[in-house]
C-alpha cells in the first residue's frame, strides 16, 4: 500500500508545478451548493446544481467529471445562457458572459460557463449522467464524489437524491464520506448537509446501497455490498485502505510541498489516530462487529430512554420523530395523556384522521418528582406541548402539524439538544471519555468508547438485530412484544414500530377490538399516537427542515476510497 502514497506524492508534485493555477478561493467563494439527483429506472442521474457565490477573479467557471465505469455526461446547459458548440478558454470574459460549453479531456470532461459580471452571482447549472447506478453482485448502488467546486469550497453543501421508488430503511442503506454533516433518508429521498464548511481537496461521497434490485441498471461490478462498504470505511478517497502516513511523507509536508495537502494529509492522520485511540465505532463497523448476534431483552433499563439518544444517532436512528413518539407512548403508558381518534381512522388503522391528545400536567408532574434522574429533554418537549394547547390541555393532530411547522427550528435545537444532552450523561457516567489529537499546530476533539461505553452500544446494535429478526418470524413478536410492556416504545426509537405492530396483527387480528388482559392497554392507542407523531413530521417538513422522515447519521471526514464521478473544479 506504500507504493500508492508514492504515487499520491508524485500526482501532488505534478499538480503543484505543472497544473494550470485555477481563481484561489480566498478571491471566489461559495457560500451555498444545493445539487439535486433525480434518479431514473435505468440508473441515470439528472442531476442540478444551485450556487450561490461571489465572483471576483476569473473568466470562467468549470465542473470536471470523471467518467469512469460507464458513467457519460449528457445534456449539459445552464439556466439563462447560450451554448458555444466550441468553446475556447481563451477568449475574455465579456466574450464568454452569458454562455456555457463542454471541452472534452482524456478522463472525462470539463462543463464550463462564463463568470459573468464580478459580485453576487447565482448560478443553476443542470447535467445527466448515464450509469450512475450500477449492479453488484448481490444488489446495486450509486456511489458518486459531489466534489465539482474544487478549490471554491462551499460554506454549505445540502445534496438531495431521489428515485422512481421511496427510499427507506428497508430497501436503502447510506453513508457519506469526506465531509463532516449527516445523511438521512426524508420522505423517500436522501438528504445530507454539511455541519461545517467544506474542506479543499477532499471528496463529498455519498454511497446509496439498495439490496432489493429496484433499478434496471446496464452496467456491471463484480464486488459484493459488503465489499463495497468495506473499501469505502477503510480507504481514503486519495489512496490505499492502508490508514498509515509514512514519516517521510509527514516530512515532506513539513518541508512546504502545499499547505492545502498538509492539511488533507494531517486531517487523514488524525482519523486514524482517532481510531487506533477508541473513537465511536461507525454504524458500518459497528453492525458489522454484531452480525448475527440478537439481544432480546430490552438493552438499556438503568435511566431515561434519552440517555442512549447519542448512540442511536451512531446507529442512524433516534430521529425526533422516532423519538416524539417514544414519549407519546411512555406518557400513554404512565396515564399523563388520554388520546382520543375518531372510530373511523382507528378501525382503519390509518394515519389520517382525527386525534386528540389531552395533557394531564398534575400526573406527569407527580412522576417527575418521583424520579430521581430526569430527562432535560422529556420535560422541555412536555412544557412545549403543553404551552400549545388549548386550556382543556387538547390538541389535534392537526394542530400540531400547523404547531409543528411554525416552530420547526425550535424542535430542531431540541433534537441537537438530546444528542448532546446524551453525550454529556455518557461522559459523566463512563461510556465515552473526550479526547484530543493534534498534528502541525491542528488540533482535534473526538469522543472516545469505553468497555463499559462498548457494551452498551453492542447490546443496543443486537437489540436491532433482534426487531430485524422480529418482522420477519411471527413467533418471535407473539412470545415477546405481549409480555415486555416497554417493547414498542423501545421498537419506536429504530423505527421499527410499525412492522411489529404488523405482526402482532398477523397474530391476533381482532386484538384491538377485544379484552386481552394480557396485552398491554395502551397499545390501542398506538395509531393514534402514530397519527400525531406523523403529523408532526409533515408540520416540519411542510416549514423546510427534513431529517425526521427515516434512518440518518453522522457522516465521516475519511473514507470515501472507490467513489467516481466529480474530479473537483472552480475558477480559471
Amino acid at each position: 500500500m506504500k507504493k500508492k502514497w508514492v504515487g499520491w506524492v508524485l500526482i501532488g508534485f505534478l499538480a503543484v508545478w505543472f497544473m494550470p493555477q485555477a481563481v484561489k478561493a480566498d478571491e471566489n467563494n461559495m457560500t451555498d451548493m444545493t445539487v439535486h439527483v433525480q434518479l431514473l429506472e435505468n440508473g441515470t442521474a439528472i442531476i442540478t446544481e444551485n450556487r450561490e457565490m461571489t465572483m471576483e477573479e476569473g473568466t470562467e467557471l468549470f465542473i470536471v467529471i470523471n467518467e469512469d465505469e460507464g458513467a457519460e455526461v449528457v445534456e449539459f446547459q445552464v439556466e439563462g445562457m447560450s451554448e458555444m458548440p466550441d468553446w475556447d478558454s481563451g477568449r475574455s470574459r465579456e466574450e464568454k458572459s452569458g454562455y456555457y460549453g463542454v471541452i472534452d479531456t482524456d478522463t472525462g470532461k470539463e462543463l464550463v460557463w462564463g463568470i459573468g459580471d464580478y459580485g453576487n452571482q447565482n448560478y443553476t447549472v443542470s447535467y445527466t449522467v448515464t450509469n450512475m447506478v450500477r449492479q453488484l453482485n448481490d444488489g446495486q448502488s450509486l456511489y458518486w464524489n459531489f466534489n465539482t467546486f474544487g478549490d471554491i469550497v462551499p460554506d454549505r453543501l445540502r445534496i438531495e437524491i431521489s428515485g422512481p421508488i421511496e427510499f427507506t430503511e428497508d430497501n436503502t442503506r447510506i453513508w457519506g464520506f469526506g465531509y463532516e454533516g449527516q445523511v438521512n433518508l426524508v420522505d423517500g429521498q436522501l438528504v445530507t448537509e454539511t455541519s461545517e464548511p467544506m474542506t479543499e481537496g477532499r471528496p463529498a461521497a455519498v454511497l446509496m446501497q439498495f439490496p432489493n434490485d429496484p433499478f434496471l441498471p446496464s452496467y456491471y461490478v463484480d464486488e459484493t455490498l459488503e465489499e463495497q462498504a468495506a473499501q469505502a470505511e477503510g480507504e481514503t478517497a486519495r489512496g490505499g485502505d492502508d490508514d498509515s502516513v509514512p514519516g517521510w511523507l509527514i516530512g515532506i509536508f513539513l518541508a512546504g510541498m502545499t499547505t492545502g495537502a498538509a492539511v488533507i494529509s494531517g486531517g487523514l492522520w488524525m482519523e486514524k489516530k482517532k481510531k487506533d485511540e477508541g473513537k465511536v465505532p461507525t454504524s458500518f463497523k459497528q453492525r458489522k462487529a454484531n452480525k448475527g448476534l440478537l439481544y432480546t431483552d430490552i438493552p438499556y433499563k438503568d435511566g431515561e430512554i434519552s440517555d442512549i439518544a447519542y448512540f442511536l444517532n451512531h446507529l442512524q436512528r433516534g430521529t425526533f420523530e422516532q423519538y416524539f413518539f417514544a414519549y407519546l407512548m411512555k406518557w400513554s403508558k404512565g396515564n399523563c395523556l388520554v388520546i382520543e381518534t375518531k372510530e373511523k381512522a382507528a378501525n382503519k388503522k390509518s394515519k389520517k384522521g382525527r386525534t386528540t391528545l389531552t395533557f394531564l400536567p398534575d400526573k406527569f408532574a407527580k412522576k417527575q418528582g418521583n424520579k430521581i434522574n430526569r430527562s432535560e429533554f422529556e420535560e422541555a418537549l412536555w412544557e412545549t406541548l403543553i404551552d400549545q394547547a388549548d386550556q382543556n390541555n387538547q390538541m389535534t393532530n392537526k394542530q400540531i402539524q400547523k404547531w409543528a411547522e411554525k416552530h420547526y427550528e425550535e424542535l430542531e435545537d431540541m433534537y441537537k439538544e438530546i444528542i448532546e444532552e446524551s453525550r454529556e450523561w455518557l461522559i459523566a457516567e463512563g461510556y465515552l471519555v473526550e479526547k484530543t489529537v493534534k498534528f502541525l499546530g491542528m488540533s482535534s476533539t473526538f469522543d472516545a468508547i469505553t468497555n463499559k461505553g462498548q457494551r452498551l452500544y453492542d447490546l443496543l446494535t443486537q437489540f436491532e438485530n433482534h426487531l430485524e429478526a422480529m418482522t420477519k418470524d411471527k413467533s418471535l413478536s407473539y412470545r415477546q412484544l405481549l409480555p415486555e410492556e416497554d417493547f414498542l416504545i423501545w421498537a419506536g426509537l429504530y423505527g421499527k414500530e410499525e412492522a411489529i405492530m404488523k405482526r402482532l396483527e398477523d397474530l391476533l387480528p381482532d386484538w384491538s377490538e377485544q379484552d386481552h388482559d394480557f396485552i398491554p392497554y395502551y397499545y390501542t392507542n398506538y395509531y393514534g399516537l402514530h397519527i400525531m407523531s406523523s403529523s408532526m413530521n409533515t408540520g416540519r417538513t411542510n416549514a423546510g427542515y427534513s431529517s425526521t422522515g427515516g434512518v440518518g447519521g453522522a457522516t465521516s471526514f475519511g473514507g470515501g476510497g472507490g467513489a467516481i464521478g466529480g474530479g473537483g473544479g472552480g475558477a480559471r
